[in-house]
């Protein structure tokens, strides 16, 4: 049989073969793995849902202060089109062990935190993993927008967002309030999947009916005067009827709700009807 002549660049290399093929196949493998978790409907959540654009408006708070005529000045921005579910928290649970049910520190969330889970790791039968998370604190919540690149929305943000319903109600939009009413009264004992509630005109869904939710700002206080001595000034007239009176809209009682809701939060909280959804600026 006639032998192939080696040049001496082959028989330099002749030696190292089996190195260069075990190599070529830890790339090759590194590749494949790579390509799998590009891969579209991969096992591994994304950080949060879609974001949507909200196009910039006006804002009115309920309590009417300093804010310039005609509502306070909100810029564009974008918004997670869904509240971040179970299993996208988990992920991040998984990546941040400090946020662990079993490990996180109390000064950050309450006893509450994470309660509905099976485990540090597990979901278990009272959260479905396409459910919105709860009993999240708004600790946890900021630590979850940061890692995935985003942010809390503001109250005004949030709040102009979950008034867009023009288009969506048509002729039914001036009802808008009583139908926030109704959907906040039925609170299912299991939380249901996200993006099934009411569309907003910008396409954000279930801002309304399904879960509270935590804004970056939720501690901002209203001052109307000095609160700091007697006479019944500062925030007297905020409360009961006087309330009412000073409220840009009295009649709408699901705006109360917020309101109240955001006034009695701390940080560390953490309650079975209070999520979180991400904004990032355009």
């Amino acid at each position: 049989m006639r032998r192939c002549a080696l040049s001496l660049t082959d028989r330099m290399l002749l030696p190292l073969l089996p190195l260069i093929s075990l190599c070529a196949m830890v790339v090759a493998a590194g590749t494949q793995a790579g390509a799998q978790a590009r891969t579209p409907g991969a096992r591994v959540p994304a950080a949060h849902a879609p974001m949507l654009t909200v196009a910039a408006g006006r804002y009115q708070p309920l309590y009417m202060t300093d804010t310039p005529v005609g509502g306070e000045p909100v810029t564009t921005f974008q918004l997670s089109r869904t509240a971040v579910t179970n299993a996208q928290f988990l992920r991040f649970v998984t990546e941040n062990p400090q946020w662990r049910r079993s490990a996180v520190n109390d000064i950050v969330a309450d006893v509450s935190y994470l309660r509905h889970w099976a485990g540090d790791l597990e979901l278990g039968a009272n959260a479905r993993a396409d459910a919105p998370v709860v009993n999240i604190s708004w600790f946890a919540a900021s630590a979850f927008a940061e890692w995935a690149g985003a942010r809390l929305p503001t109250m005004a943000e949030w709040e102009l967002a979950a008034s867009r319903f023009q288009r969506a109600l048509g002729p039914r939009a001036p009802q808008l309030n009583a139908i926030v009413l109704a959907l906040n009264s039925a609170a299912p004992p299991v939380l249901p999947a996200v993006g099934n509630g009411m569309v907003s005109d910008d396409g954000i869904v279930d801002l309304h009916g399904v879960i509270w939710e935590w804004v970056d700002d939720f501690n901002a206080v209203v001052a109307s005067g000095e609160s700091r001595g007697g006479g019944g000034g500062g925030e007297a007239g905020l409360f009961c009827a006087g309330g009412a009176a000073f409220s840009a809209d009295p009649s709408n009682y699901a705006a109360f709700m917020r309101y109240a809701l955001r006034g009695s939060l701390h940080g560390p909280y953490a309650l079975s009807t209070l999520g979180f959804r991400v904004a990032r600026d355009l």
